[in-house]
């Protein structure tokens, strides 16, 4: 939509450039501005004569609220109309949702044949494309030789092998998720691990089959291969290997975690208390806490299998997600990590343009007519640095679990883009 602004002083002399003329019935006054020739006062620049009151007026006129004569049925300000009319642009009163012309309407809103403002073309195209901003979170896992110790009835190396699958699965649109294994079984013991499958889109896969070829079986440096060409990835080299903190501080810093267009995070699964040796530089909970202060912060959840929470639980504290959460078999494993997955999972979308103005943005969902609270407890919030909208509360648990499957983000009309 174009607009032409012209200011009073511009349209004066175009007037006064289109053969003025003084004097004379109907004619210019001195200077270009219209006279009147009645003798009675003159009109105003715009041609209107001045007024206190009806009987001022033609009989076809009557006295604006303004002072000036204006044609019956016109209007030159809110005050000629009655109520719930309005002066529209057209000079007109007419009811709120009623147009003469487009720019009766609002923004991005036009003037339909029966006289309605809909929404108009321009509005349509200011339905805004939305990309959700899936986080980073990198899953931990310790493969000390501990790691084969029953889960269930089964190894929890396995165990956690399954929990990895299931939640990378059903989560793989919604996160992007990288692996990384510690330690990293190195002589002396006491190693930090290493990123195995580094953070990506669409990463269920790559981790998957990456794990896929490990059992549950330990070497010394945790490489050997069985009888079936999959290698004994548990470390056995006798020295101490839960070296959770190290671990840790190894990842302040990498790049796979500083992802400055979303959050990053990571998910820490071990079986037990770290090494004492492994502990003199820096422990689990100093780990977390370099990750979490950051100038690009990162979170550390923890997930115990087959430990009490109690020796963990200042890990999570420390790594700013309060709590660990404990696991002994396969089913409890499963819903912790989708716990801890539902809550790293954002409502984040990034627009494709920027909005004219952020005031006039509203939002609704699956094309209700009723827009969305503009809040950060249950509604959404608009964040100009990074053009997103974000959805907050019950609107994002609601676009979570599937209730909503449609999202307008409209710039200019109050009303959701039916396609």
């Amino acid at each position: 939509m174009r607009i032409l602004v012209i200011s009073l002083f511009t349209i004066s002399t175009l007037v006064a450039a289109c053969g003025a003329k003084k004097g004379g019935s109907g004619g210019l006054g001195d200077g270009g501005v219209p006279s009147d020739a009645a003798g009675d006062g003159g009109l105003d620049p715009f041609g209107r004569k001045p007024c206190t009151s009806n009987g001022n007026c033609a009989a076809t006129e009557f006295c604006s609220v303004v002072g000036e004569c204006a044609a019956s049925g016109s209007c030159l300000a809110a005050g000629d109309c009655s109520a719930p009319q309005t002066c529209k642009s057209s000079r007109t009163c007419l009811a709120p949702e009623a147009c003469k012309l487009t720019t009766d309407c609002p923004t991005g809103q036009e003037c339909n044949a029966s006289g309605a403002c809909v929404i108009g073309s321009m509005c349509g195209q200011n339905k805004f494309g939305l990309t959700k901003i899936a986080p980073n979170l990198l899953i931990l896992l310790d493969r000390s030789g501990s790691m084969n110790g029953d889960a269930g009835g089964d190894s929890r190396w396995n165990v956690a092998k399954k929990a990895v699958e299931t939640v990378t699965k059903a989560f793989d649109g919604q996160i992007r998720f990288g692996l990384a294994t510690y330690s990293s079984c190195l002589a002396g013991g006491c190693s930090a691990g290493s990123i195995v499958t580094p953070i990506a889109d669409n990463n269920a896969s790559a981790i998957n089959n990456f794990l896929a070829m490990t059992t549950d079986s330990g070497s010394q440096d945790g490489k050997a291969l069985d009888g079936n060409g999959k290698i004994r990835y548990l470390c056995d080299s006798g020295a101490p290997e839960t070296s959770t903190g190290k671990a840790l501080s190894a990842l302040v810093g990498a790049p796979d975690l500083q992802d400055p267009l979303r959050a990053n995070a990571i998910l820490l699964l071990t079986d037990g208390e770290e090494s004492d040796q492994c502990v003199a530089d820096c422990n689990g909970s100093c780990g977390a806490k370099r990750l979490l202060d950051q100038a690009k912060s990162v979170k550390t959840f923890v997930v115990g299998l087959g430990v009490n929470s109690a020796t963990i639980d200042q890990i999570a504290k420390a790594g700013g997600t309060n709590a660990s959460v404990s696991a002994n078999s396969q089913m409890q494993l499963n819903a912790a990590f989708s716990q801890i997955a539902s809550e790293v999972a954002t409502c984040e979308y990034a627009l494709d343009s920027r909005p004219p103005d952020a005031t006039n943005l509203s939002v609704f969902f699956n094309d209700v007519a009723e827009p969305l609270a503009r809040d950060d407890v249950n509604g959404w919030s608009y964040d100009p640095g990074t053009n997103r909208v974000t959805f907050k509360g019950k609107a994002c648990t609601d676009i979570k679990n599937g209730t909503v499957i449609d999202i307008d983000v409209v710039f200019g009309c109050p009303q959701p883009v039916v396609l």
